[in-house]
């Protein structure tokens, strides 16, 4: 029944006018056979170009291995499936409206550089290139599950006086949704404002065609990110994978928790899913509402007064530690793999310990070879990653990296008989990373996503706990559970050139 509902719904017949669309392009070429000089010196001409084209744009080197495997393999029809999904396609209008609506900034409240020595550098890379501020004294909660995650939403939602801002990219009608839908709407009834906006692909099959007007109907400004067209373009790439709340400028949620009934178990699948997420109360929520009105902005195609919904008073929780929340882009349009410096970053100055959990593990050279390094000084490197995956092609290429971490020294753990969503990495026990990016290069590259850097807060001390928790030693994979057989290397082989399109 899912298989025909998949089939015959939206995504279904979308994609097929899609590959319909590819098939006519790349059949085209072959129906000159006849024609054949004129075909090959066409080819060869038409794969020159696009092949200097990548080895000449600003690519990460696995998406230009990527192309030029494929357009070296068959000139045509690497050529044209670059020309489709893989060559950016942004109108210059669409940039200029988009960096317009990114630059947008309220003055900074409590913006502040006091931060230890050794995680100044840190700090310092993720104010420059996301454009972010760091704050002292605000209150942080981690949540070890999203049932706890949730029940503390549900408490702030209904406290809200003034605004609430929602992001996700997943909405799925049942339990979780249904209890947030009747907050919002009875909120709106109240006089909040409440904003809301979900990725339109991340919801596909969830909820229905029309589902941002239904919402718009109960009072709630709704818009869908990014429509999904039965047109061949890459933009498809560019997800909303983001999930922010905001309420009265005050306090804030993210993490990698989605508004589905799986993340607070509900689904009634037979494993336990596991996800976090993190709250924050203080001045430092202010970025978080940039980082919803910029890209809502950019949507709704109309402009937000980002000062009015920035909290302008000094909030002091009495924490101590530093907040400092982040947003990534696209590679093409930030120039430059915010996600994955900010990882990078902490995983090359860590001198003691490093706790990671990730879903999947399809993390480029550069992540790998920086973990194994790690070891290599002395460093303790523990990675947990799912015991039952959701996605078995990802769960390949996951196996495969944990095996080649696990021979250069690398702990790597199970969650064990359940799914491991949670998104975090802490070093040291004083630094920690919790938000949406996953160790994968839909997250690097492709996706809009977002996470808190935070340093010597109590969340930061909950994290580790949590990390800890699961990498218990009986959780531990041994050698000969992640060695594959032959035809598994291969295959993961093989799966990890395409790693840039998963």
């Amino acid at each position: 029944m899912k298989i025909l509902k998949l089939l015959f719904g939206r995504f279904g017949i979308v994609t097929l006018a899609i590959l319909m669309q590819m098939a006519v392009y790349i059949l085209f070429f072959f129906m000159l056979s006849e024609y054949y000089w004129i075909v090959y010196v066409l080819s060869l001409v038409i794969g020159v170009i696009v092949f200097v084209r990548v080895i000449n744009r600003d690519l990460t080197p696995a998406q230009k291995i990527l192309w030029v495997s494929v357009i070296m393999l068959s000139p045509i029809v690497g050529a044209t499936l670059y020309v489709m999904i893989g060559d950016s396609r942004w109108s210059a209008r669409t940039k200029e409206r988009m960096h317009a609506s990114f630059l947008k900034q309220a003055p900074s409240v409590n913006s502040t550089s006091d931060i230890p020595e050794k995680y100044v550098g840190q700090a310092n890379y993720l104010i420059s290139k996301a454009g972010t501020r760091a704050y002292r004294g605000c209150s942080t909660e981690y949540f070890p599950t999203g049932e706890k995650y949730f029940a503390a939403l549900k408490n702030d939602l209904i406290k809200a006086k003034r605004f609430i801002f929602m992001e996700y990219f997943i909405i799925q009608k049942g339990e979780m949704w249904n209890e947030i839908e009747k907050i919002l709407e009875d909120k709106a009834k109240e006089g909040v404002e409440v904003h809301l906006m979900y990725d339109d692909i991340g919801c596909m099959g969830k909820v229905p065609v029309n589902f941002y007007k239904y919402l718009r109907g109960k009072g709630i400004d709704c818009f869908k990110f990014n429509g999904y067209t039965p047109f061949i373009t890459n933009l498809h790439n560019n997800r909303d994978h983001r999930k922010i709340v905001v309420i009265d400028g005050e306090i804030a949620y993210t993490g990698g928790i989605n508004l589905a009934d799986e993340y607070i178990n509900s689904a009634g699948n037979d494993f336990y899913w596991k996800d976090t997420g993190v709250r924050i109360y203080g001045n430092a929520v202010g970025e978080l509402a940039e980082q919803f009105m910029q890209l809502f902005e950019f949507t709704r195609r109309a402009p937000m007064d980002f000062e009015r919904y920035v909290c302008r008073e000094k909030i002091d929780a009495g924490e101590e530690g530093v907040v400092l929340p982040y947003g990534t882009g696209p590679y093409f349009f930030c120039r430059c793999p915010i996600a994955e410096e900010g990882f990078l970053n902490m995983i090359n100055r860590a001198d003691r310990e490093i706790y990671i959990m990730t879903p999947y593990l399809v993390a480029d050279y550069s992540i790998n070879r920086a973990l194994a390094s790690a070891v290599s000084r002395g460093v303790k490197v523990k990675v947990a990653i799912p015991d039952i995956p959701d996605k078995k092609t990802i769960y390949i290429i996951t196996k495969s990296n944990a095996y080649y971490l696990m021979r250069n020294g690398v702990e790597i753990y199970r969650y064990k008989g359940g799914f491991l969503h949670a998104k975090s990495i802490v070093a040291d026990r004083e630094v920690a990373i919790v938000g949406t990016i996953n160790f994968d290069y839909r997250s690097m590259i492709h996706h809009f996503e977002n996470a808190v850097w935070m340093c010597g807060t109590k969340a930061v001390k909950e994290a580790w706990e949590d990390s800890v928790s699961v990498c218990r030693a009986e959780n531990r994979f041994d050698e000969k559970e992640l060695k594959m057989n032959v035809f598994g290397r291969m295959l993961a082989g093989v799966l990890k050139v395409f790693t840039p399109l998963f």
